[in-house]
């Protein structure tokens, strides 16, 4: 027997353990496709917050008074109910964007800063509008 006749025959493929992925350069990488569509929904909530903010306030300012708290009409009722709505829209939408930043930092072949960045500023506004939803219960 010989020792060096380890190698495989000519007609066997050799056994790799290795995976077929290809390197790519870091400068040469795409961004992550779900980081940039966390970082657009990041800021379509920032914007959508701020309106809503903007816009509930309007609506509630005339109804607040020095001696004290009209009651609203049922049509403004309605609007407040119906903005209240899309709230709640623009916070799931907060959250889905949430989840993809984090699904786009986990990408090994595409570069993460903009998936870490949406990430980032997905949570700290879902953390943001926790903090306030807490702090309005426990008044």
């Amino acid at each position: 027997m010989d020792q060096h006749s380890s190698s495989p025959s000519s007609g066997d493929k050799p056994v790799s353990s290795h995976s077929t992925t290809t390197f790519i350069p870091p400068e040469d990488r795409k961004h992550s496709r779900f980081g940039i569509a966390s970082f657009i929904l990041s800021i379509v909530t920032l914007l959508g917050y701020i309106f809503l903010g903007a816009l509930g306030t309007t609506m509630v300012e005339p109804y607040i008074t020095e001696s004290g708290v009209l009651e609203p009409t049922q049509e403004t009722k309605e609007a407040m109910t119906t903005l209240a709505a899309v709230f709640i829209i623009v916070m799931i939408i907060n959250l889905a964007g949430l989840i993809l930043g984090i699904v786009g930092c986990f990408s090994k072949i595409r570069k993460r800063t903009v998936a870490v960045i949406a990430t980032i500023v997905n949570g700290v506004v879902v953390l943001t509008i926790g903090a306030l939803f807490l702090f309005v219960l426990n008044g």
